[in-house]
């Protein structure tokens, strides 16, 4: 067989078309999730999380995820120690959306909080907290890598 420019031509074009291919399969297989399934929801209440974090800022502390004796444990701003308040902390592990829980607790008295450590795998997860005391709404965000 001869090999002349038409030849080449038709291979260049063959493997160009290959590639093509398995970069569009490729592509459709990959995972792509959104941060949140209920994303626009989400975001046409965001005003609600800005004035949280207002509210959240004006505190004389932070809100801290630490881990002490195996546990994982949210210690809150002394301002808002033992006072009522609705919780409600969502878990986000930002490469795995598989892995997100929430957990909840109505009327709890303001201290430190404990995780379950069951649920948690290693790598980054983002505490995002509302917190209902009274009138006021707070939201904070600490993060932790285990």
């Amino acid at each position: 067989m001869k090999f002349n420019w038409g030849t080449g031509l038709v291979i260049v074009l063959a493997l160009f078309i290959l590639g093509m291919g398995t970069a569009v399969y490729k592509a459709t297989q990959a995972r792509h999730d959104l941060v949140t399934t209920e994303y626009y929801q989400e975001e046409l209440a965001y005003q609600g999380t800005i004035d949280g974090k207002r509210n959240a800022r004006e505190l004389s502390g932070h809100c801290q995820l630490k881990v002490e004796d195996q546990k994982l444990i949210l210690h809150f701003p002394e301002d808002l120690k033992d006072q009522s308040a609705n919780l409600q902390v969502l878990m986000y592990f930002p490469t795995d959306a598989k892995k997100d829980f929430e957990l909840k607790e109505e009327n709890w008295k303001v201290g430190s909080y404990e995780v379950p450590g069951s649920k948690l795998g290693a790598g980054k997860w983002i505490a995002k907290i509302r917190l209902e005391s009274g009138d006021k709404m707070y939201y904070f965000e600490p993060e932790i890598v285990l």
